[in-house]
């Protein structure tokens, strides 16, 4: 593991965000289960023994956009991943890992203190997914499936996805979200007919990348790009 990063293991918790909460900068909190995990919006994340269920705190200074911490940490995950050959691995924004039409992984990021941020990753590897039937909104798919002859064991992938942060969390905060996002543009997959609601409209087209604030661009069917504000968005949904 990086030399950046202490462990904090826990065979049973809550929620690591809550463990991480008592933990400095560069502090990775990781449980075998999470009895109240939970995604964005509050929604409930189950997390059974057999999965990669962390949070990974990170130290905030001067006017870091935290809030594009979960494209660093989608990157991250991508790059992380990339050995492993899963076919049709892709991202979903703001926060999904996704391998075709199924959902490998979850981020989501919180700031516990004005210069810390808590990136939570969830990443499906050996648990069951049958049991995730009917509990969640995506069809769940698991890493040991997707890669039988390389996936690695829950600590080497661990170091595998903390390793990749370190570095993209480097990059970030040294070059800004300009690198962040010239690294997303082949993340996305084709372009995904989607609607973006917000509190007053729904937003249909093609998803056509991020902005430098992280928002998503999309293409009209006349070839105009339109720009949604991200902190507007309440969901993204792909309708294909």
């Amino acid at each position: 593991m990086n030399p950046h990063w202490q462990l904090v293991e826990l065979q049973d918790c809550d929620s690591t965000f809550t463990e991480a909460r008592r933990h400095p900068a560069w502090t990775v909190v990781c449980s075998a289960r999470q009895g109240s995990g939970r995604g964005r919006f509050n929604r409930a994340w189950f997390a059974d023994e057999g999965g990669l269920w962390m949070s990974c705190n990170l130290p905030l200074e001067g006017a870091h956009p935290w809030g594009m911490l979960p494209l660093v940490a989608g990157a991250a995950l991508m790059d992380a991943l990339a050995p492993l050959r899963i076919p049709q691995l892709r991202l979903r924004w703001p926060n999904d890992v996704m391998a075709g039409r199924g959902k490998l992984a979850g981020i989501l990021v919180e700031r516990p203190a004005e210069h810390l941020a808590s990136v939570g990753i969830g990443i499906n590897v050996f648990n069951s997914v049958l049991a995730l039937s009917g509990r969640t909104a995506d069809m769940p798919v698991r890493l040991a499936d997707l890669a039988p002859r390389d996936c690695p064991a829950l600590p080497q992938l661990r170091t595998m996805v903390t390793d990749a942060l370190a570095h993209h969390f480097a990059l970030f905060v040294e070059r800004g979200s300009a690198a962040l996002v010239q690294r997303l543009v082949p993340a996305w997959g084709a372009g995904l007919p989607v609607v973006a609601i917000t509190d007053n409209a729904r937003h249909c087209g093609f998803f056509a990348g991020i902005g430098e604030d992280g928002s998503p661009i999309l293409r009209r069917a006349d070839g105009s790009c339109t720009v949604i504000p991200g902190i507007t968005v309440n969901a993204l949904r792909e309708l294909v």
